[in-house]
């Protein structure tokens, strides 16, 4: 239970559903499980180019699984939010006119739309006006290779979801997006609420939720590295023995257009991506599959360590079924 509620999140028309403060990272995550964040919206609509709705889907339902690995710019964005908020308070005062002083407040809580239990948003702070008014604040650190995308009125689509749904989910109608390219350019945008885009994102989501998530039925994968990824999660060792046929004209036509594929695999490489994750995602742990006149073999493979670490993961390949007989 949430105790010592800062005042201007009683002014909100939202809920809350805890402080992040002192929580682990394993329990923060549990709490995302319960609905979609902002932070999923652009997966949930398979526009993140990291993190595939089939990703977004494993994460909701399966188990907490801690990364070990280092996300060097997920701590660099953590790292710079107060040099971000302090930014952001200086710009205020120079390009709005403000003469008095500007008051950001830091938001370490997991809120909650206040009838769409769904609707969940880890917003880096609130902008407290003095005539009572209240604003999000939201701060981005990207590359400079991005900086098209920022350019002139341009904010990155899947940023621009992020915060509509922030603003739909805090019931507040302005955001204010700092942004940071290359440690070199600091600005911001104001980002107005719109109505028409959160109802789709509402229903998109809901489906999303329903079709997904409850059901327990996993989306396609997109031929993406975070889908391969994903589906190495979901299925990690195969059912030693376990065999299935998965023959039929839609099967079949896959592994034609593998072929047909490999060929030219430069210009066919998402093709085969995608091709092979599908398949993967009808096997699941099994540790052999027969289509037709073929066979796919997706079993665990040992490489010892030479330059690399050594390591285990389940490879897959295709050849000729010989039948019954001679697997």
């Amino acid at each position: 239970m949430t105790t010592n509620i800062p005042d201007y999140l009683k002014k909100m028309n939202c809920n809350i559903v805890c402080s992040t403060e002192n929580q682990t990272r394993e329990e923060w995550l549990k709490h995302r499980q319960q609905g979609i964040g902002g932070s999923d919206i652009a997966s949930m609509l398979g526009i993140n180019p990291f993190h595939s709705p089939l990703a977004l889907y494993w994460d909701k339902v399966s188990n907490i699984e801690i990364d070990e690995e280092e996300n060097v710019p997920a701590e660099v964005g953590i790292a710079l939010e107060p040099y971000m908020k302090k930014k952001l308070t200086e710009w205020i005062l120079i390009n709005e006119g403000w003469e008095k002083e500007v008051k950001i407040d830091d938001c370490k809580y997991i809120l909650q739309h206040h009838e769409n239990p769904l609707a969940l948003a880890n917003v880096d702070g609130i902008i407290e006006w003095e005539d009572g008014e209240l604003c999000v604040a939201e701060y981005k650190t990207t590359s400079e290779r991005n900086y098209k995308l920022w350019e002139g009125d341009n904010i990155p689509d899947y940023y621009y979801l992020q915060t509509q749904w922030y603003l739909y989910t805090t019931g507040l109608e302005i955001c204010y997006l700092a942004f940071l390219i290359g440690n070199r350019k600091f600005d911001v945008k104001i980002i107005e609420r719109n109505d028409a885009v959160i109802e789709q994102l509402v229903k998109q989501t809901n489906d999303f939720w329903n079709n997904f998530i409850i059901s327990k039925i996993p989306p396609s994968p997109d031929g993406s590295i975070s889908s391969g990824q994903t589906i190495k999660r979901m299925y990690p060792e195969e059912e030693v023995g376990k065999i299935i046929d998965i023959t039929n004209i839609q099967n079949q036509g896959e592994l034609e257009r593998l072929d047909i594929a490999k060929t030219k695999k430069k210009e066919n490489e998402a093709d085969i991506y995608l091709i092979n994750q599908d398949l993967q995602m009808k096997m699941g742990d099994a540790e052999l599959a027969i289509c037709g006149d073929k066979k796919i073999t997706w079993k665990m493979q040992e490489r010892k360590e030479h330059i690399v670490k050594a390591s285990k993961s389940r490879v897959m390949r295709i050849g000729k079924y010989k039948g019954k007989g001679g697997k």
